[in-house]
């Protein structure tokens, strides 16, 4: 099988996302001939050569007019060498690209589109205009389907049938079996693009000093600050001047073994969003044994939180119910070593790309 991703957005640290992990697991466990295919957009790609070792990756020339136009010429010149064209979004592109593979494709190639799809997105697909109309017909083009929460694909199953896939973003490790270990301390952390509308930062900062109050617990932001989100940071810091120093942003992290140690480290990991399609750092905390705290704009929550056992989900924009469920967390009387290797396990077991991707290739060959 001859298994094409064409991304022409790729950067170096989309390899160890979908968009890479994907590929290279199905060369890796199951010898498909795996191509991701992009403009080049970083100057080097170091994890080809290491993180995902086999995996073969393809440029092409950027175009003046749109790297559209590139991918398009990709597909035109390619598609019948192609047993499954990969396409991500519901967008343009994907429209694009599935609309020349269906016409130039062998006869039995497949166009697998990945949505990563979040609740407006979904809604977004029945838009009675232009936009509307492409998004619906480059899911007709598609033969396969892939959405990332339960709750959106039942919903995309009752209008599309069988072509929709169930298949959720993973976390990929070299550890062999799941944490035992980990040092938990009084720490909550998030990790994002901090002060973005949808990251809800701001709701974060006010649910932790209402819940602050006679505790040592701290708050840790990893990733780094939208610049106009500074000002509102300083304005808080000059509120609450008690918690100037329990509340540590690390900026961005590209130190995958620091990450991890502050996800080791913590016993609370929030994603107060409110939107995501799906927060693949929810599965990377949980890995760590991090009890989950997130909303209802993350769909994913409701598949990794395990009905309530490791997670709390509250409504979004509401900084009372957020700091009551830190409060609750902080209150525990629970073992937050043996309930951190509980979570981990669960993870462990549901979330590991490696089954998720067997999954897929089964489903990509029936």
């Amino acid at each position: 099988m001859v298994f094409v991703t064409l991304f022409t957005r790729l950067k170096n640290v989309h390899l160890l996302k979908d968009v890479g992990m994907i590929p290279y697991l199905l060369h890796r466990d199951f010898g498909v001939n795996s191509v991701v295919v992009s403009c080049r957009n970083d100057k080097e790609y170091p994890y080809i050569d290491s993180e995902v070792k086999g995996l073969k990756q393809m440029f092409i020339k950027k175009s003046r007019i749109s790297p559209i136009v590139s991918g398009a010429k990709f597909v035109w010149k390619n598609a019948e060498k192609i047993d499954v064209l990969n396409v991500y979004h519901l967008n343009l592109s994907s429209f694009i690209y599935l609309l020349i593979y269906k016409f130039r494709k062998k006869p039995d190639g497949k166009g697998y589109l990945k949505l990563d799809m979040d609740l407006n997105g979904y809604k977004r697909l029945f838009m009675l205009n232009p936009v509307g109309f492409i998004k619906r017909m480059t899911m007709k083009l598609a033969d396969v389907v892939s959405v990332e929460t339960t709750t959106i694909a039942g919903w995309l199953e009752e209008k599309y049938g069988s072509k929709i896939l169930y298949i959720p973003n993973g976390f990929y490790t070299d550890e062999k079996a799941p944490l035992r270990k980990f040092g938990k301390e009084n720490i909550i952390l998030t990790v994002g693009n901090l002060g973005t509308y949808p990251k809800a930062t701001d709701v974060l900062l006010d649910a932790f000093a209402g819940a602050a109050a006679g505790n040592d617990w701290k708050l840790v932001l990893a990733g780094p600050v939208e610049k106009k989100f500074k000002p509102h940071i300083d304005e808080f810091m000059k509120k609450h001047p008690d918690l100037k120093d329990r509340i540590i942003f690390t900026g961005p992290i590209s130190d995958k073994k620091l990450l991890n140690d502050y996800y080791r480290r913590a016993k609370i990991f929030t994603l107060p969003s409110r939107s995501e399609s799906f927060g693949i750092v929810l599965l990377e905390a949980a890995a760590c044994g991090d009890f989950l705290v997130t909303t209802t704009g993350v769909p994913a929550g409701k598949d990794i939180y395990n009905d309530g056992k490791f997670g709390y989900i509250v409504p979004t924009d509401d900084s009372v119910a957020l700091s009551g469920s830190f409060v609750r967390l902080m209150n525990s009387s629970a073992d937050w070593e043996e309930r951190a290797i509980e979570i981990a396990d669960y993870t462990w077991h549901d979330f590991r790309w490696e089954p998720i991707v067997t999954k897929l290739h089964e489903s990509l060959r029936q």
